[in-house]
């Protein structure tokens, strides 16, 4: 999966970048499967105790099942690359569309209600529903992303304990 992931970025050419952020920079990747999916390339991680910090925030997502929340599907720690590699969500992020006139208009007063009804019931599984409970650390616009059906997916790569 490495190569792919290598292989369908272009080794992570700016030309497939979809976002970035303090962590990190995310990529769409079209794998030979036919499947897209988004990797995030997380900055050079310095010192075991960065490492240490990944691979329990994997463990973490790894546990997350619930329907707002993005799918992780794997991860790769690797000395050349360390990358995670979620749901490709194909509206992006809500702060995108809200600051785009014709793409905000879309957004209707009911579905914004229904957008954030929808953070709020993720925010709320992840602290009471999972075990132990993850606190989201960066809850903005920035990190939620819409499905095609306006759906939202909170994108949980902010969580305090590692993305801060």
């Amino acid at each position: 999966m490495f190569n792919e992931i290598i292989k369908a970025t272009k080794d992570f050419d700016a030309m497939f970048c979809i976002g970035s952020g303090g962590s990190g920079t995310v990529y769409k990747a079209k794998l030979p499967s036919g499947n897209t999916v988004a990797v995030k390339k997380l900055h050079a991680l310095s010192d075991n105790a960065d490492r240490k910090d990944f691979l329990y925030e994997v463990k973490a997502l790894t546990k997350i099942n619930y329907r707002n929340v993005v799918k992780l599907y794997g991860f790769c720690s690797h000395s050349r690359h360390s990358f995670l590699v979620f749901e490709y969500l194909g509206m992006g992020r809500l702060a995108t569309i809200l600051g785009s006139d014709e793409k905000a208009r879309l957004l209707d007063w009911p579905k914004r209600k229904n957008i954030i009804k929808e953070v709020a019931q993720a925010l709320s599984y992840m602290h009471h529903d999972c075990t132990p409970s993850i606190v989201h650390g960066d809850i903005s616009s920035k990190n939620v992303l819409l499905m095609r059906s306006t759906k939202l997916v909170s994108q949980t790569s902010a969580l305090q304990s590692f993305w801060s």
